[in-house]
C-alpha cells in the first residue's frame, strides 16, 4: 500500500477543508486585533469560517483601531489526516499567526492581538476573555509613511481573491512563504523600535525564498564540479577536509557552493522588476534606480551580516522631514567619534527596502501560482 503524500499546504487552508466535509462539529474563537490603520468593510471567506470586520468606530488611546476576527475550527479530538515528519509544514503561531502574516503583506500595515473570547454566554456557561499583553510604541508616522496610510483599504474587496491565491500556490512552497511572510511582518513591528532589526527581519524574508533560488553558469561556475579535480592530492588529509567544508562538498563529491548573498541579489533584482519606475527626479542622489540596486543590496546585506556575525553597527540613512520621497539621505559617508563610514556601507531608508521586499513577495506568488 503506498504512503499517503503528507499535505504540507497552510493550516488555515487545511482547516477550511476539513470543516466542508458535511460531518465534521465545529466551534468558533473570537479575537480582537488592533492596527493603526483603518480598513473598511467585513471580510466573509467561505461562508462564515473565516470573518473580519471593526470593532471600534473611533482610535483607542494608542491611536489604534480595532477589529473582531472569528476563525471557525473544527470540534476537538478530531484527528488530523496528515502524519507529522522532519519535512512536515509547521508555523508556530498557527493559523491565526498565519492569516495575521498575510493580512500584514496584503495591507501593508501592523497588526496586533489585543484579546481571544471563547465560548458562548448562556446559561451553562459563559464567553471567556483572554487579554494578551502585547507590546506597542507610539511612534511618528512620518518615519515610514506607507504603513500608516488609512486610505483604500477594505476587507471585502480583493483580499478573499488573495486569499484564494495563496491556495493555488504549490504545497512545496507554503512553508518558505508564510515564513517570509512571517519575518516580513515582524519587521514592520520593527519599525520607530529598531530600524536595524527591521533590515536583519526583511533579509531574512528574502533569503527564505532565494535559498531555493538557482543561479546559473555564469553566476556559479563552480556548482557541481567534481571536487577532485580542483586540488592537489598531496595535500594533508585535514586541508583537504577544511576545504570540502569550505566548498560544501556532497557526499558524491560534488561542488555545491551555496552563495547566499549572490541568491539574495539576484532574487530581489529579478522580482523587483516594475517597482523602480520613472526616474525624472531633481534629487538624483536620494533616488535609487535599477541600475544601482545591486550596490545597494549588496550594502545591505553586507551591513545585515556584520551586525550579526561582527557585531557591528550599520550605517543607517538618518531620518529628515520632508524626506517622505527620498530612498536614502543625501549623505556621501559619514564621521561618528573615530570611525569613518564609507558611503558604499550607507543603507537606503527602511521604506523603501521594506517596499521593496513587499514587491519580491506579490511578484512570487503571482509567478508561481
Amino acid at each position: 500500500m503506498l504512503e499517503q503524500k503528507n499535505d504540507n499546504r497552510m493550516a488555515w487552508i487545511r482547516n477550511i477543508e476539513k470543516l466542508n466535509d458535511s460531518n465534521c462539529k465545529s466551534y468558533c474563537v473570537e479575537y480582537e486585533i488592533a492596527s493603526e490603520c483603518r480598513i473598511f468593510g467585513v471580510l466573509d471567506y467561505e461562508d462564515g469560517k473565516i470573518l473580519c470586520g471593526g470593532f471600534s468606530l473611533e482610535k483607542d488611546k494608542n491611536g489604534l483601531f480595532h477589529y473582531l476576527f472569528k476563525i471557525q475550527y473544527p470540534e476537538y479530538g478530531q484527528e488530523p489526516s496528515n502524519k507529522p515528519d522532519k519535512n512536515g509544514y509547521y508555523f508556530r503561531d498557527g493559523i491565526l499567526g498565519e492569516l495575521l502574516s498575510l493580512f500584514s503583506l496584503y495591507f501593508q500595515c501592523r497588526f496586533y492581538l489585543v484579546a481571544t473570547y471563547e465560548g458562548e454566554l448562556t446559561k451553562f456557561g459563559l464567553k471567556i476573555k483572554n487579554e494578551e499583553d502585547f507590546l506597542y510604541r507610539k511612534i511618528n508616522k512620518a518615519i515610514h509613511p506607507k504603513i500608516f496610510t488609512e486610505s483604500g483599504r477594505n476587507f471585502t474587496k480583493g483580499l478573499p481573491d488573495f486569499l484564494k491565491s495563496i491556495i493555488k500556490l504549490n504545497d512545496s512552497k507554503h512553508q518558505n512563504f508564510i515564513l517570509a511572510c512571517y519575518h516580513y511582518a515582524k519587521s514592520l513591528k520593527e519599525v520607530g523600535v529598531d530600524s536595524e532589526m527591521v533590515f536583519i527581519r526583511l533579509v531574512s524574508a528574502i533569503e527564505i525564498l532565494s535559498s531555493q533560488y538557482v543561479l546559473n553558469s555564469k553566476d556559479n561556475p563552480l556548482n557541481d564540479k567534481e571536487f577532485s579535480n580542483l586540488y592537489n592530492p598531496s595535500l594533508p588529509q585535514k586541508q583537504i577536509e577544511q576545504l570540502k567544508e569550505i566548498l560544501w562538498v556532497s557526499k558524491k563529491g560534488k561542488i555545491q557552493i551555496n552563495k547566499s548573498k549572490q541568491k539574495f541579489i539576484k532574487f530581489v533584482y529579478d522580482y523587483s522588476k516594475g517597482f523602480l519606475r520613472g526616474g525624472n527626479w531633481k534629487a538624483k542622489h536620494v533616488k535609487i534606480t535599477r541600475k544601482h540596486l545591486s550596490s545597494v543590496l549588496t550594502a545591505i546585506y553586507d551591513g545585515r551580516s556584520r551586525y550579526l556575525h561582527d557585531g557591528e553597527p550599520m550605517y543607517l540613512s538618518r531620518f529628515m522631514y520632508g524626506a517622505d520621497k527620498w530612498d536614502t539621505d543625501p549623505s556621501f559617508g559619514m564621521f561618528i567619534d573615530n570611525r569613518k563610514f564609507h558611503s558604499s556601507q550607507k543603507l537606503p531608508y527602511t521604506y523603501w527596502f521594506e517596499d521593496v521586499v513587499r514587491s519580491c513577495l506579490l511578484n512570487y506568488l503571482k509567478v508561481n501560482i
